[in-house]
C-alpha cells in the first residue's frame, strides 16, 4: 500500500509476497486484490487525517501506482521496466535512498549521471533494489531479454515548476448532458518534465457547453471538496473531470495557478442522439390516463 510496498495491515500482505506464495502452488487459481482504486473510507493502516483507503492498484482519480507496474510486469507480456521512487531530494545530497526497479526483463542496469551501478538479475514475481547515495542528475534503467537490450527507462531531478499541463483522455465528447472528458493536469518545469513534489493550487474555467462535475488529486489526507473549480497538486498531479451539456459546440478549459504560466485546452462536443426520456408534462398526462383506466 506503500510504495516501498512496506506498509500492510496484519490481515493483508504485500503484493509481492502475497503473488510469491500464489506462484509457488499451482493449485491456486489466482489471488484477491482488495481493491483496484483506493476509496473514502477504511483508512488503513494508517490514521487521521487521512480519510481514504491506501489499498488500490490505482489512486482514486485512476492514476496507476507504483505497484501498478509490479502487476503489470507478471501479469501481461508487455515489457515493462520502472523505476522508483523520483528523484527530487534537495537536502539529501549524499545520503543513501532505496532505488527499486519493477521489470519483467532477465536482466536490468542501473545508471546514476553515466556511472553503471551494477547490473542484476531479475527473479520471477520478485523486483530489484540498489542503495544508491543522492546526487541530482538522471537515473537510467536498461532491461536485458536474452542478453539484447530490450527497453529503456529514465527518472531524473526536474526543475521548479513552471507551467500546467492538461491531458484530456479524447478530444470528442457526445453533447448527450451525459459525456465526460477525464482530464489529468500536470504540474511541470521549463523542460516539460512532471515535477512529483509540486503541490500548487489550480483553478478551473470551463467556456462553452459543459460543466464540471469533479475534481481530485488522488490524496487519501485531502480533505479538499470533490464538487469545486479548483484543486491542490499531489505529487505534481490533479484531474478535473468536464461534463457535456445537449449543446454541440466547442468547449475550452483553463487552469492557472499563481506564479506558474496557465494552461489551455479546446475539446469538441458533437451532435448525438439522446435517449429518449419523458419531460414533466408528458408524465403527468400518462399518470392522468392511468388514474381513469385509459
Amino acid at each position: 500500500m506503500s510504495a516501498y510496498d512496506h506498509d500492510f495491515p496484519a490481515w493483508g500482505d504485500t503484493a509481492e509476497k502475497n503473488w510469491k506464495h500464489c506462484l509457488a502452488r499451482p493449485f491456486v487459481a489466482g489471488t484477491f486484490v482488495w481493491a483496484g482504486f483506493d476509496y473514502r473510507g477504511e483508512p488503513t493502516p494508517y490514521g487521521w487525517p487521512c480519510i481514504g483507503s491506501h489499498f488500490g492498484i490505482m489512486d482514486a482519480c485512476g492514476f496507476p501506482k507504483d505497484n501498478f507496474c509490479y502487476y503489470q510486469s507478471w501479469w501481461s507480456k508487455k515489457t515493462v521496466l520502472h523505476i522508483l521512487p523520483h528523484w527530487n531530494w534537495p537536502g539529501r545530497e549524499k545520503q543513501k535512498i532505496a532505488v527499486w526497479v519493477h521489470s519483467n526483463c532477465d536482466e536490468v542496469e542501473l545508471f546514476l549521471n553515466g556511472k553503471s551501478l551494477g547490473r542484476k538479475g531479475v527473479r520471477q514475481a520478485s523486483r530489484l533494489m540498489w542503495k544508491i547515495a543522492y546526487h541530482p542528475g538522471i537515473l537510467l534503467a536498461c532491461g536485458y531479454k536474452k542478453g539484447r537490450l530490450a527497453m529503456k527507462t529514465v527518472t531524473e531531478t526536474t526543475g521548479v515548476p513552471h507551467g500546467i499541463r492538461l491531458v484530456p483522455d479524447r478530444p470528442r465528447l457526445r453533447a448527450d448532458g451525459e459525456d465526460v472528458a477525464m482530464v489529468r493536469v500536470e504540474i511541470i518545469d521549463r523542460q516539460g518534465r512532471l515535477v512529483p513534489t509540486a503541490d500548487n493550487e489550480i483553478s478551473f474555467l470551463v467556456g462553452g457547453n459543459a460543466r464540471i462535475i469533479g475534481v481530485g488529486n488522488g490524496n487519501p489526507s485531502s480533505h479538499e471538496p470533490d464538487k469545486a473549480a479548483r484543486r491542490r497538486a499531489f505529487n505534481g498531479l490533479c484531474q478535473i473531470i468536464v461534463q457535456t451539456t445537449r449543446q454541440a459546440g466547442a468547449i475550452e478549459l483553463i487552469a492557472k495557478s499563481k506564479g506558474l504560466f496557465k494552461s489551455a485546452i479546446r475539446l469538441q462536443a458533437g451532435k448525438t442522439f439522446c435517449r429518449p426520456t419523458l419531460d414533466s408534462a408528458m408524465i403527468e398526462r400518462r399518470s392522468s390516463c392511468c388514474a381513469r383506466g385509459k
